[in-house]
Order: structure tokens, then sequence, then C-alpha cells
């Protein structure tokens, strides 16, 4: 690529350089990043062709990130999302999202381009400014919301929050009161899990106890929103925009909650119902119970978290960052020549019953290892070429 068609002119309507972005190489390999320099609410972005020219991209995906690092394709009505693109080099093709998305970072993401050019592009993102209180769970600090008066005894609740997390475990928030009520949303196996308890009598003839599940792999260090809205023994659960609408058990229509309702945890009570619980490890923003905004009452220092941890009002991003790969990609990395030992860890989760995890020779052609899946199970196959019994084979799962 020449310093004519870097991506510094691939501003909509601009006509220096070459007249917009084009690489070097058009295949499904090329993307073009906007960094923001800090996270905006995007809500419309608009392409065209580079200039004058045969070159524009007929279809695209766009992908979102914080991080530059860990990315997330764009949905909408239930799928990854192709934008239809352009038709010609010079005409404006705008498309306004079907839902806003928040991030710093966004790749436009060729997928079909003029058979009779190249990829060739201009874009404009359009959205606005974005600004939310963070905080940082550690795993260990707990947040509590005490109420004014020592009970709380509600018709009507309204919890909303957005969280993002690389753990399939921990408690979000709950709270609990003498007489048995309870109300404690959770990650459970990457999992959505809320529990909910309006009162049960002690003869067992009213069990008020309710559990309902939702969303799954929650775990992908991406940020979800959640919404609970409760009047009486109607709810609904709403996890990034879907909606589920239910009814608790038993017969009685109030929450009464003793004390507090804690954020990030269970409040250490010696049961060991609740101490085997894990807190909750990551982020979360935009906290609001009935009104109150949690995050703004943390950062003001009018909440007292835990002793135990520590709290801090930036995410925290992780050390390691997952990678997708689809039924032609690979990840190729270099070996260690002159080493006598062969170590390798990872984490893998897949849909699939079978596929190559890890395939390696070893030096001066002593054979190979390969690492798959088979039916479901674990399987290690390693062939040394200079031994009689030259294949081991181990399998679990």
């Amino acid at each position: 690529m020449t310093s004519s068609y870097v991506p510094g002119y691939a501003k909509l309507n601009k006509r220096g350089g070459a007249g917009g972005w084009s690489p070097s190489d058009s295949d499904h390999y090329q993307w073009l990043q906007v960094d923001f320099g800090n996270r905006k609410q995007i809500s419309a972005i608009a392409t065209q062709g580079r200039y004058s020219s045969s070159d524009w991209v007929t279809q695209y995906r766009m992908l979102y990130s914080d991080t530059g690092r860990n990315w997330k394709p764009y949905h909408q009505d239930g799928n990854i999302w192709a934008f239809p693109g352009n038709t010609n080099s010079d005409s404006v093709v705008r498309h306004d999202l079907q839902h806003p998305v928040i991030a710093q970072y966004v790749r436009i993401v060729p997928l079909d381009w003029n058979g009779e050019g190249q990829i060739g592009l201009r874009i404009e993102v359009y959205g606005c400014s974005y600004w939310a209180d963070v905080i940082n769970f550690d795993g260990h600090v707990v947040l509590p919301y005490r109420f004014r008066n020592k009970k709380m005894k509600t018709l009507k609740d309204v919890i909303s929050l957005k969280f993002k997390t690389s753990e399939s475990e921990g408690v979000i928030f709950h709270g609990e009161g003498q007489q048995g009520d309870y109300i404690t949303l959770e990650l459970k196996r990457a999992k959505l899990v809320l529990n909910l308890n309006l009162g049960s009598n002690q003869l067992g003839s009213i069990f008020g106890h309710t559990s309902v599940t939702t969303g799954s792999l929650l775990d992908d260090h991406h940020w979800h929103s959640i919404i609970i809205e409760r009047h009486g023994r109607n709810i609904n659960l709403t996890l990034d925009r879907h909606m589920q609408h239910f009814r608790t058990n038993g017969e009685f229509d109030y929450l009464d909650l003793d004390y507090e309702i804690t954020f990030g945890g269970m409040p250490f009570s010696g049961k060991p119902s609740s101490n085997s619980r894990k807190n909750f490890k990551g982020c979360m923003e935009s906290i609001n119970y009935n009104g109150n905004n949690i995050t703004d009452l943390a950062k003001r220092k009018k909440l007292e978290p835990s002793n135990v941890g520590n709290l801090s009002f930036s995410c925290v991003e992780p050390h390691t960052v997952p990678v997708f790969f689809n039924a032609t990609s690979y990840l190729e990395v270099p070996g260690r020549p002159s080493q006598d030992l062969f170590s390798v860890s990872f984490l893998f989760r897949t849909w699939n019953p079978n596929g190559l995890l890890l395939f390696s020779h070893f030096a001066d052609d002593l054979g190979n290892v390969e690492i798959d899946i088979n039916e479901g199970k674990v399987s290690v196959h390693i062939n040394v070429s200079q031994v009689k019994k030259n294949r081991i084979d181990i399998s679990s799962g």
C-alpha cells in the first residue's frame, strides 16, 4: 500500500491522496479500524467507495471493542449482521443501527466488493459522547446499600445494571429478610440466574421459591445489560434487550428485605450455603436500585464497601484475551529449537464435537504431537519416529 491509499484518507467525502482507503491485497483478511480515544455511543455508519474509481465495498461487517483486543460483532435481528454497502464509488450509503453500541474502537471488515475493482472505502461513524461510572470488583469486596429503615417492604422494584466479566460464576447482587424473603442475581456456568422468594409459610403449603435462568456464555468480557422490573408477583427480566416475563410462585406480593442489598457478592453470614457461592469478579456500571444510583453513591463515598478486597473505579482488563477460530482459521506460533521439553496449556470451549485443537512437528523429524476433539472427547496423539512403540494415544472427557 502506498501512502496515498492509507486509512487517513478514508473519511467520508474526502478526495485527498488516492481518494480513500484501499489495501494492497483485496481479500477477506482486510479491515479498517477507528479509535475514538474513549468510549462513545455509536448510532449510525455511512460508507462510500474510493473517489472516482472502480473500488468499493458491497457488503461488510462491523466489530466493536473497548480495548482493541476483544472484539464483538454487531448483531441485528438475532444474527451477526452484514451491512449492504455501495454500488458505485461516490454515493453515500448510511445505516442507522437498530440499537446503539458503546465502544472505543470500531472495525469495518469487507465481505464483498466490486468484481471489476478492489476494496475501496471511505466511512463516517455517527454517535455521541458516553459516560458511566464504573466499579471494578476483585472477587473479594462486597458493596452494601443499607436501607434508611432497618426493613424494606416493596410491592414494586426496578433494578438495572451493566456488567462484564471473564468468570463463569459469581453473585451480582443479593438481599434477604429474616422472614425468608430473598432476591439473588448470579452467574452460574456463564448463565444468568435470578432466585426470588416473596415468602413461604412454615407449614409448607405456600412455597415461594422461584428460579429463572437466561442467557449463555456471559463470561465473554463484553458488556451485558440487565433490567429487573417487579410488580407484585409479575416479573420482567431483560438481558441485552431480550425480555422474559414470568410470575413468582406462592401467594405473596411484597418483598421484605432486612438492612441492606449487597452488590458484588453476599455478606459473610457464617452460613455454609451462602459462603460456598463465589463473589462477582469483573466490572459493573450504571447500577440503579429503585431510583438510587449505586455507582454514583459509591464513588462519592456514601457507601462503605466490605473491609476485604479492593473497590476501584476503573475497569481492569484481563491479561488473557480469547481468540475465535472459524472452520478455516488457525494460529501459527514459532517453535523453540534445542529444547527437550514440550509443554502447552490452554482453555477452550466449542459447540462442535470434532476438531483439531493443536498440531506440532518435533525438531529433526523426531515425530509430532496432535490434540483434537473426537466425538466430544479430547484426544492426545504423540508420534515418535525413532522408537519401536512409536505412538501414544490418550483420551479423556
